[in-house]
C-alpha cells in the first residue's frame, strides 16, 4: 500500500444473493401397476427358453446449468466489491471530464444509503471510488456498537452514469467525486440521519426543517468518532488514492483530534492533515471527496488537477505511468449560487436561523492556513 496502512477487510461485507431456480422432476409417462392397460397384440411375447434381454433406457442429457446472473444491488446494477477496475474508466478532468462504465452506488447497504433527496442517477462513479466508499461505510458499521435508530451514512452527488455536467456542480464530471454527510447525532446522542446540515464551530448544528417555524427546530451534533473512522478507513485503503477532501477547517480540527485521541496510525492522521482543505464553499455541512486517476484511468485520457502529492509521482512511476494535467479549460466556469444567494432564495426566516446565517460569515470564507498542499 505505498507507505499507507493496510487494506482494510471488513468482517461485515455486502452481498447480494442469487437463487437459483429449482429444476423439475422428470416423471414416467407410465405407471407400471396391476390393471394398467396394455396393448398386448402388438408386441409378441418372447418364447420360454429365449435368452434374457436387458432392458435400454436412452436418456436425454440433461441441460448444461445456465451461468448465474451477476448480482445487483439495491436500486439495480452490478455489485461494485465484484467489479474489476477495468469496467471503468474516467476520462479528462473532474471539471471537464466523462465516465465510461459508470458504476452506481447502491441505494443502500450495510451501514450506508444514497440520499432520497437526490435523483438516483447522480450515483454514478468509478469502480475504484464506489467500492472504496462501500467498504468504508461497511467498516464503520461493523465496527462501532449497533444502535437505535442504527447510525447510517449518507453519502450524496457522485457523477452522472456517462459523467459530464451535473446540475449544481463544478466539478463530479469524471466520477472521481463524491459528496458526503457527516455522522449526527441528536443531542442525547442518539444516530441522527444524514442530512447537509451547516455546523459551527463546536460542530452543532440545527435541522431547521421550516425555516420560518422554530418549532420543528432539531438540534444535532457531529458524530465524530463515526466519521473519522469512516475517513480513516478510505485513506487506508490501498485500492484507491485520496487526492482531496474538501471540509471547513474547524471540522478538520476535529477529526485530526479525534484521530489522534483514537490513537490513529501516524501515516494514516498524516496523509489526513496533508489531503484536507476547505475551499471556496465552505462544506460545513458536507465533506467533497475526490480521488486520483489510476494509471489504467491515465492511459484512458484522465486528467488530475492540482495537487499531485510526492508518493502519488512515485505510486504512478512504479506503475510505468505519470499524471497528466488537463489542458487549457475549453469551457467557461459554470455559475454556482453563493451563499449569500442561497440566503436570498431561502425566503421568510426565523430568527434563530438568521442568527446563525450571522455566524457562518465567521468561518465561511476560506482560510490561509500555511499548509502547502492548500490553495
Amino acid at each position: 500500500m505505498s507507505g499507507r496502512g493496510a487494506t482494510l477487510h471488513p468482517s461485515a461485507m455486502h452481498r447480494s444473493l442469487v437463487v437459483m431456480p429449482w429444476r423439475g422432476i422428470v416423471v414416467a409417462s407410465c405407471l407400471l401397476a396391476i390393471g394398467c392397460d396394455r396393448d398386448h397384440g402388438s408386441t409378441p411375447a418372447p418364447p420360454p427358453d429365449a435368452p434374457a434381454v436387458a432392458a435400454v433406457t436412452t436418456a436425454t442429457p440433461a441441460a448444461p446449468p445456465s451461468p448465474p446472473a451477476p448480482p445487483e444491488v439495491p436500486g439495480g446494477g452490478p455489485d461494485p466489491l465484484t467489479l474489476d477496475p477495468s469496467y471503468s474508466t474516467s476520462k479528462g478532468s473532474p471539471n471537464e471530464g466523462s465516465l465510461e462504465g459508470g458504476v452506481p452506488l447502491p441505494l443502500s447497504g450495510p451501514g450506508y444509503r444514497f440520499t432520497p433527496r437526490k435523483k438516483p442517477e447522480r450515483r454514478h462513479g468509478t469502480v475504484e471510488l464506489v467500492a472504496a466508499l462501500v467498504r468504508a461505510a461497511t467498516h464503520v458499521d461493523a465496527h462501532h456498537p449497533k444502535s437505535d435508530p442504527p447510525a447510517i451514512l449518507t453519502l450524496g452527488d457522485i457523477g452522472m452514469p456517462q459523467g459530464g455536467e451535473i446540475a449544481g456542480h463544478g466539478s463530479h464530471r469524471a466520477g472521481r467525486d463524491a459528496d458526503v454527510m457527516f455522522y449526527l447525532q441528536r443531542e442525547d446522542g442518539t444516530p441522527f440521519e444524514g442530512k447537509a446540515i451547516p455546523l459551527d464551530p463546536e460542530g452543532r448544528g440545527t435541522d431547521y426543517g421550516d425555516l420560518a417555524d422554530p418549532s420543528d427546530d432539531i438540534p444535532v451534533r457531529i458524530d465524530l468518532p463515526r466519521t473519522w473512522a469512516f475517513v480513516a478507513a478510505l485513506l487506508a485503503d490501498d485500492t484507491v488514492q485520496i487526492q482531496q477532501i474538501y471540509v471547513v477547517e474547524h471540522v478538520r480540527a476535529m477529526l485530526l483530534a479525534q484521530g489522534e485521541q483514537a490513537k490513529a496510525d501516524p501515516a494514516i492522521l498524516a496523509r489526513f492533515g496533508d489531503v484536507t482543505c476547505q475551499p471556496r464553499f465552505p462544506h460545513d455541512d458536507h465533506m467533497h471527496i475526490r480521488v486520483f486517476c489510476t494509471a489504467e484511468d491515465i492511459a484512458g485520457g484522465c486528467n488530475d488537477v492540482a495537487p499531485i502529492f510526492p508518493w502519488q509521482r512515485a505510486l504512478l512511476k512504479s506503475q510505468g505511468a505519470a499524471p497528466v494535467a488537463p489542458p487549457k479549460r475549453k469551457t467557461a466556469k459554470p455559475k454556482l449560487t453563493s451563499v449569500e444567494e442561497a440566503r436570498e432564495k431561502a425566503g421568510p426566516m426565523d430568527a434563530a436561523v438568521t442568527e446563525f446565517l450571522d455566524r457562518r460569515r465567521a468561518w465561511a470564507k476560506p482560510p490561509h492556513p500555511g499548509r502547502r498542499w492548500c490553495k
